[in-house]
């Protein structure tokens, strides 16, 4: 009989149910894994091995109850440190030295790093899955920043794994990324808490808070160690790329210097390759966590929203590419299935590119305006963007009236010229008699079943579609129509004689989308005076509060509230509003590719089916679920590993 290895078990020895896992994985020989390392042993699985004809596994203790237990004491502890450092801020005596006796207790710490170090596979496994929910699942703590340094201290233990970095390495990088955030501590709630975008001040807040954690960890007459630096330049870039990263080596370098005495570019020049390596991952995971969690800005991203994310800021120089081919790995291991059946999610951006058409030329009195081409012109279009003023609005409108501008350039205080002279300079013609007004439409990068003008006379359909009463005309001013629409009105496609006749109905066409339509936001209804009864009695205030870009007007009309275009111009509401949509799968392809529904932000598509039934859907609501129909998008360049070989590492690191 073969002896057996350490921590080799028959699969009839009723020890490895006694709260054991796997520590190894189990597959047959010759084949793929089929069943990975720390799945727990249970009855169902050892079941399903006896039907394998597998004889032993390898298993070990599953995590006891007195690690969860330190992992809990140790965040707890983490949390009491960061009620230490509020208390000291908010008061009127308290200084930074204080924070730093707190944060650097090295008694505490030690005893951290302990248990980092012995239970390095545990809370590596506990948390690298899923490491928001287990984290909920095991502290019940709250989401702040804590929770957040935690969560991103697991995240790189898993990475490291995955980089081979010894233990050694990993526990130090841990203890780094547990204080990375610390200066936020100095920064004010409210901004840390801002449920929309930051205005100017409270970004430069913001910003300040690697600043912060440096001072905070500083101590003086010793040499800066890893702990303070990641605080410091947990922001940086990995590449040199204008306009991005802040911290101590690209805005706080002269500061540093004067007030701490020492040049970060030195000391960072000077670092080992291994310190410089988890400061640079301390970015990328710093990263990865915040978009995973749920802030008072944003609900939490799902991994396709994740990835497509940090691919952008791969390929723009974010990251370091050896660190970030770690994470993309485990993740698209963790994450197999980015496409389920029905997952509905906003439309990603880099999908959709956004242009505008011109309407036909409107006759108006005689008006001096400025168009967004004269404006264009005088370089006035950034300067406008960057006051706030909607230029993509201005060209729906068809224009600027002069005296319009000219109170805006007083408001603003901005210093755009709008005299004859360089008005004829640029032969600019400001009286107009025409208006031509833009509409913004969303182009598509997809694939549609669509059969062509040609197609449908070459197969007989065109005569079918006539016999059940379609638009020929409309069919022949779209240039084709879905099979999916024939269909849906009794024309039967005969897939074997479109195949004799070489059509192919999957055909890569622009899908053309409404750019803008009129939606009011809930401050727009209070303004005009709908009260919140209102909207509860209509069943509107659910989807008013729910959807930010605002419901659309058609919809509320049909829900018994009418809003005239007088009264909205009276309360100085503008209801053109650049649509957002999401998109639904209805069948799944692969891990990057699927047939997806088309909805508006805030569509119901139950509620959608119940009024087409009716014959009541909007001119959109039609196009989407009639005209467009169902397509196919491939995700797999926003998703798969991008080319990182250009990116190279910035002067900034020496």
């Amino acid at each position: 009989m073969t002896k057996l290895k350490d921590g080799e078990y028959k699969i009839d020895d009723p020890a490895i149910l006694e709260n054991m896992r796997l520590s190894a994985d189990i597959q047959e020989p010759g084949s793929t894994v089929l069943v990975t390392k720390h799945v727990p042993i249970t009855k169902e699985l050892i079941k399903q091995l006896h039907k394998r004809n597998i004889k032993t596994l390898f298993a070990e203790p599953a995590m006891v109850e007195s690690t969860k237990k330190a992992v809990t004491a140790s965040i707890e502890y983490m949390e009491e440190t960061f009620s230490v450092i509020e208390k000291v801020f908010s008061s009127e005596d308290g200084t930074i030295d204080d924070v730093a006796i707190a944060i650097t207790n090295r008694e505490k710490m030690k005893s951290l790093e302990a248990l980092i170090r012995n239970n390095l596979d545990d809370i590596e496994e506990l948390f690298s899955s899923n490491a928001i929910e287990k984290l909920v699942n095991l502290t019940e703590h709250h989401n702040g920043t804590v929770r957040h340094s935690l969560i991103a201290a697991f995240q790189l233990m898993a990475i490291g794994k995955e980089l081979g970095w010894n233990d050694s390495k990993i526990v130090k990088a841990s203890m780094a990324l547990i204080n990375h955030d610390i200066g936020k501590a100095k920064v004010n709630i409210d901004t840390l808490d801002c449920p929309k975008k930051l205005n100017s001040k409270q970004w430069k807040e913001i910003q300040f808070h690697p600043l912060f954690g440096c001072r905070m960890l500083f101590q003086p007459g010793l040499p800066p160690d890893l702990i303070m630096l990641s605080a410091l330049l947990h922001h940086e870039w990995y590449a040199t790329v204008e306009g991005k990263g802040y911290g101590g080596l690209t805005l706080y370098s002269d500061f540093v210097e004067r007030a701490m005495k020492f040049n970060v570019k030195d000391v960072v020049a000077k670092m080992s390759v291994d310190d410089r390596d988890i400061i640079q991952m301390t970015s990328m995971v710093d990263m990865i966590s915040a978009l995973e969690e749920r802030r008072a800005y944003k609900r939490e991203l799902d991994p396709f929203k994740v990835l497509i994310i940090m691919n952008s800021d791969a390929k723009m120089g974010h990251f370091n590419p050896e660190h970030f081919a770690a994470w993309h790995t485990i993740y698209r291991r963790q994450n197999d299935n980015l496409l389920p059946l029905g997952r509905r999610m906003a439309l990603p951006r880099e999908k959709e590119q956004r242009i505008f058409t011109k309407l036909p030329a409107k006759k108006i009195p005689l008006t001096p305006l400025l168009t967004y081409y004269d404006m264009e012109k005088l370089g006035y279009i950034s300067i406008l963007r960057n006051v706030g003023i909607d230029m993509e609005r201005i060209r729906r409108r068809g224009g600027l009236s002069i005296p319009i501008l000219t109170k805006i350039n007083k408001d603003k205080d901005l210093d755009l010229d709008l005299s004859e002279s360089v008005m004829q300079a640029h032969n600019i013609k400001v009286v107009k008699d025409k208006l031509i007004r833009e509409e913004q439409v969303i182009e598509l990068d997809a694939w549609q079943k669509w059969l062509t003008v040609a197609e449908l006379e070459k197969s007989g359909l065109m005569g079918r579609a006539k016999q059940q009463s379609f638009d020929i005309g409309l069919i022949r001013k779209n240039k084709g129509i879905s099979p999916e629409r024939l269909e849906k009105r009794g024309v039967n496609i005969n897939q074997s004689k479109l195949d004799r006749l070489g059509i192919r109905l999957l055909k890569k066409l622009p899908v053309l989308l409404p750019g803008s339509e009129n939606r009011l936001t809930a401050e727009d209804l209070d303004k005009i005076g709908i009260s919140k009864l209102q909207l509860v009695n209509t069943g509107c205030y659910e989807r008013v509060q729910k959807v930010k870009s605002g419901v659309p007007l058609e919809w509320l009309k049909r829900q018994g509230i009418n809003i005239s275009s007088k009264i909205m111009a009276q309360n100085g509401v503008d209801p053109v509003r650049k649509i957002f949509y999401d998109i639904q799968v209805v069948e799944e392809i692969n891990s990057e590719k699927a047939i997806f529904r088309i909805l508006r932000e805030g569509d119901d598509p139950k509620e959608l089916d119940d009024i087409s039934a009716k014959n009541k859907l909007g001119s959109i609501q039609d196009l989407l679920l009639n005209q467009v129909g169902l397509v196919i998008m491939d995700f797999s360049d926003l998703l798969s590993l991008p080319d990182l070989s250009h990116i190279k590492s910035g002067e900034h690191w020496g």
